[in-house]
């Protein structure tokens, strides 16, 4: 918004005209005049006049003018949209505000407010008397000038009222107290300021301003939403409960709108999944639609902030719970702010994160709505306006433009939710920590063309840090599924089984037995997974995910193996099964060592030609071009797949992608650890004289990293690996020979990544790493990983600088790196476990170099005052005591990290002393005098700083004179007279002070004693 409407200043204007002859009237009932006032007229007194005689004689004028104002407002929105409604809303609601504190005024003053006047005595002394017209200035200036923020999803009705509205009022019922002690009716009725009656009038006013704002939203529908938000629980109707929240926004719309609209709206009676579509099979097993089998999770929420942690589990514990989603959406949508910054939605793998976005757009009727899947956009690369675009096109043939959506919308608010962030990441190969601004100035250029837009990005958790959500942004986190959700959404399941259940087709799914799974049950793509398998047959004990996963898989391979197969036939099952898991394998592969999460069918066939299977590609390959797509077409397999056009277009042919990006994770996982035990059980057969190779791992971990993007296949690989020492052996034997690999071995035809050789080598060492890692339930010592008879430190290091120097991209590179948990102590370890901070400290920990890291920190800290998320203890310390060099005051808290100086590294005793000689007037003398005994590579004025102004003694063992000065200045509080220092100004001084503040001086005392010095030699 170009003004702000949220102060009453700028709200007179929206809500009544620049030009109306009302706005003079309030003017002067309000006492703008003395703001604007220049030095004569605030010399002659006339605009304090005018401004008394407004707030005391005018008084119940003004009280009719504010409750006119409110009443304009309301009247405009009945009719207004888009911007201007947002300006209204802002304006309407200042006014409330103003309003609702004067009329509890008069209220709870009651007849001596009636009997305020203007006396002649008063305006004689209001003319001379500064006090009293500074009283009224600061008055009218919070009146008109301090924004008020109305509620939104970041900060509901209840609490706005408790953390803003109550405040204002309680500090502009002092300063009108402030004015009104001024008045002969006033004092003589009610004495001098009370702090019982300030609070009693701060309070009334919230009551009337709760009674105000609860009658608008009886016809304005924002005010409606803002009010009920967080009143209801989900009412599992797949945030039905959107669209009679906002119904009375939508506007008349001309053809282009409703046709998205119906595509939007078709979601609702599509089913999550269509079984038959997707398994190629007939079935009597019916999967809920998504009107029906959407249940609403719970969430959490915050507005980031400086030390916001979105990425970590524990930070999220601490934020509020939050039960009506619906509500949550559509109070942030019909929000002002919502226009100016994106709500973020976090969610981990199959939390429904996608399904969210999709069941939003069929319910905002009353918005433009559009979803873009960022998955599907042709250019990752491109802005957020183009990626948009495309999308539409695409979706509508060519028929709708975003420009051409919005004219068709009218004003009415525009509503963009952006899926996949995470996916662009990995499209694209960068962090993308400019996105969600890029998605704010996208935002402030359609708000500048008179087009609000609302935007909701969503991503997975673990993606978060890196996607750098900017400071105010809404933040949610999709929780699990509690026992009662479960319980509701096997409801709906069983509902849509009813048919099946009664013919003896369908088993029936009870809810125990879903719940029986614990976590698994909890996210919504893994419970529709277990009630797929379970309304065919009896659930496994196995209560897995890795379990779960390896049934589907066994399922799909078995519908496959029933179908005509002209290549395999001859093999027997087990080598059929193994061909089909090798495909599968590959398009997993494909996906992730292109950083995609679809595989085009062209690559596909190229993988399957480069790399060998159970099933020698010989013949494959001697087929013409058209043929050879045979095999990768079949793979398009039910179930797992859905076939997209190409993003070019379909020029390409057909490109795949798996039902859940999850699906990808498992089979990547699940072949990793399959060869791994190979290779293992080869390696321990084989004699002197035969050769043992890793080439097809090399071929297939060298490409892309393991860890990033908030993938699950490290998790997923611990969960089989977990425990099998051959699997751990082998890892360790790779891992202190990777780096001795010349070359790609037998399968450089297979390249996806394009990645050099020292690159290549770097990801396969590191994907190893992690691995090792990550199936590990106790540390590893570094010498497991690192060549035999080497210098463990040295050559873990150099292991260290190579990956920083080769891995890409960067937000694998940070991933791999922040997962890396190295340990110099007793000897020296390394666990996998994912942390936050800098790249350049965290690289410098892993390498075993953590005075580096600490001096980055604390660089980073002097220099740019960040103070950002760190779990690096020594890193995490330095920063800490930069920031307290840099502090005029310190708290205790901050002063803490002083008080046991045995934590502090001998690295940091050099910092500490300065920040402790900074703040040694606010340290106890203990605790000066235990960081006096640090050992620091020089004595300086730090030491003596910190030590004079606690009377300790020290001995001086450098040539500073201003050192030498202020240890005379403190000998002489102890009764030693100092010649050149006890006849000074400063030295006299000294004695004529209390000792307390005399010894708090003593730096400043000789500095000033220095500088006299220096200015009589010149």
């Amino acid at each position: 918004m170009t003004r702000s409407a949220d102060t009453l200043g700028d709200a007179r204007e929206i809500l009544l005209g620049r030009r109306s002859a009302t706005i003079k009237l309030l003017d002067t009932l309000l006492g703008a005049g003395i703001l604007a006032a220049g030095p004569i007229g605030l010399a002659t007194g006339q605009p304090w006049l005018l401004a008394a005689w407004g707030w005391i004689d005018q008084k119940n004028e003004l009280i009719v003018r504010l409750d006119e104002l409110v009443r304009k407002g309301r009247a405009k929105l009945r009719k207004s949209s888009g911007r201007p409604r947002h300006e209204l809303l802002a304006a309407t609601h200042a006014a409330l505000t103003a309003g609702a504190f004067f009329a509890a005024l008069r209220d709870e003053l009651g007849p001596v407010y009636d009997e305020l006047e203007l006396t002649e005595a008063d305006l004689a002394r209001l003319s001379v008397t500064a006090d009293q017209r500074e009283a009224l200035h600061k008055t009218v200036d919070l009146l008109l000038r301090i924004p008020i923020d109305l509620p939104w999803s970041g900060r509901g009705f209840e609490a706005n009222l408790k953390g803003q509205i109550l405040p204002h009022y309680l500090m502009l019922t002092a300063r009108c107290l402030d004015f009104f002690t001024g008045f002969r009716a006033f004092s003589a009725n009610l004495g001098e300021y009370s702090p019982r009656r300030a609070d009693a009038i701060a309070q009334r006013a919230a009551e009337r301003y709760r009674a105000d704002f609860l009658g608008l939203a009886a016809e304005i529908p924002e005010f409606r939403i803002w009010a009920e938000f967080g009143e209801h629980l989900a009412e599992q109707n797949a945030l039905a409960r959107i669209e009679e929240l906002t119904r009375f926004l939508a506007a008349p719309a001309k053809a282009a709108r409703p046709a998205l609209r119906n595509l939007h709206r078709a979601v609702l009676a599509a089913p999550i999944v269509d079984l038959e579509e997707a398994t190629g099979d007939v079935t009597a097993v019916r999967v809920p639609s998504v009107e029906r089998g959407y249940i609403e999770p719970a969430f959490r929420w915050a507005v980031m902030g400086p030390d916001s942690l979105p990425a970590h589990e524990d930070w999220w514990g601490r934020q509020p719970l939050g039960l009506d989603l619906a509500g949550f959406v559509a109070a942030h949508v019909v929000s002002p702010a919502a226009a100016e910054r994106p709500m973020v939605v976090l969610g981990h793998p199959g939390s429904g994160k996608s399904l969210f976005t999709k069941v939003c757009a069929a319910r905002l009727d009353a918005f433009v709505t559009v979803r873009v899947p960022l998955r599907d956009v042709p250019d990752p690369t491109a802005g957020v306006y183009r990626q948009i675009d495309d999308v539409l096109r695409a979706a509508s043939h060519e028929q709708v433009e975003w420009r051409t959506l919005c004219e068709s919308g009218g004003p009415a608010v525009r509503v963009v939710l952006i899926d996949g962030l995470d996916e662009l990441m990995q499209a694209t190969g960068a962090t993308e920590s400019r996105y969600l601004r890029n998605v704010m100035d996208f935002q402030r250029t359609e708000a500048a063309v008179d087009g609000p837009v609302s935007v909701i990005v969503t991503s997975r958790t673990l993606v978060a840090d890196l996607a750098a959500i900017p400071e105010g942004c809404l933040v949610v986190r999709l929780e699990e599924f509690t026992d009662e959700q479960i319980d509701a959404w096997a409801g709906r399941w069983a509902e849509a089984n009813e048919p099946g259940v009664a013919a003896g087709q369908v088993r029936p799914v009870a809810a125990d037995a879903l719940r029986g799974y614990g976590d698994l049950a909890r996210q919504p793509l893994l419970l529709l997974l277990l009630a797929i398998v379970a309304a065919d047959r009896e659930l496994p004990a196995d209560g897995t995910s890795v379990g779960l996963y390896r049934m589907l898989l066994d399922d799909y391979i078995r519908r496959e193996l029933a179908r005509p197969d002209n290549q395999a036939s001859g093999l027997a099952e087990d080598e059929r099964r193994e061909a089909e898991l090798w495909k599968l394998g590959l398009v997993a592969f494909g996906m992730l060592n292109r950083g995609r999460q679809h595989l085009a069918e062209r690559d596909l066939e190229a993988d399957l030609l480069a790399l060998p299977g159970p099933i020698p590609v010989a013949e494959v390959q001697r087929r013409d071009l058209g043929r050879s797509l045979d095999p990768a077409r079949r793979i398009i397999g039910r179930f797992f797949f859905v076939v997209a056009a190409e993003a070019d277009g379909g020029a390409g042919g057909r490109s795949y992608e798996f039902l859940h990006a999850t699906f990808g994770d498992y089979l990547v996982a699940f072949h990793t650890f399959e060869l791994l035990r190979d290779a293992a059980a080869a390696r321990s057969l084989r004699t002197a004289s035969q050769s043992w190779d890793d080439d097809l791992l090399f071929a297939l971990l060298s490409q892309r990293l393991l860890a990033g993007y908030g993938s699950r296949a490290l998790g997923l690989f611990a969960e089989q690996a977990r425990g099998d020492a051959a699997v751990a052996g082998v890892l360790e034997h790779i891992a202190a020979i990777a780096q001795d690999r010349w070359g790609p071995g037998r399968h450089a035809a297979y390249a996806p990544s394009s990645r050099v050789a020292v690159q290549r080598i770097a990801t396969y060492s590191a994907n190893i790493v992690s691995l090792r890692l990550a199936m590990a339930d106790e540390p590893v010592e570094l010498a497991r990983l690192c060549p035999p008879h080497a210098d463990v430190r040295s050559s873990w290091a150099n292991q260290v600088r190579l990956w920083d120097a080769a891995l890409q991209p960067l937000a694998g590179r940070a991933a791999f790196i922040s997962g890396l948990h190295v340990v110099d102590g007793d000897g020296l370890t390394a666990s996998w476990r994912p942390s936050s901070g800098y790249l350049d400290e965290m690289v410098e920990i892993a390498a075993l170099n953590e005075p580096r890291a600490m001096q980055l920190a604390a660089g980073r800290a002097l220099l740019t005052g960040d103070d950002g998320p760190m779990d690096q203890p020594g890193p995490a310390m330095a920063r800490d005591l930069a920031e307290l060099l840099l502090r005029g005051y310190a708290s205790p808290e901050s002063l803490a990290i002083l008080a046991d100086v045995s934590r502090i590294p001998g690295e940091l005793h050099d910092l500490a002393l300065s920040a402790a000689a900074r703040h040694g007037g606010s340290l106890d003398a203990a605790t000066a005098n235990d960081v006096l005994t640090l050992r620091s590579k020089r004595m300086d004025e730090a030491h003596a700083m910190l030590a004079v102004r606690h009377g300790i003694p020290v001995k001086q063992t450098g040539s500073s004179e201003l050192w030498a000065i202020m240890l005379r200045l403190g000998a002489q509080l102890n009764g030693v007279r100092s010649g050149g220092v006890s006849d000074t100004p400063e030295g006299r001084a000294m004695l004529a002070l209390p000792p307390e503040l005399a010894r708090k001086l003593i730096p400043e005392l000789a500095a000033s004693l220095l500088s006299a010095r220096e200015q009589d030699q010149a």
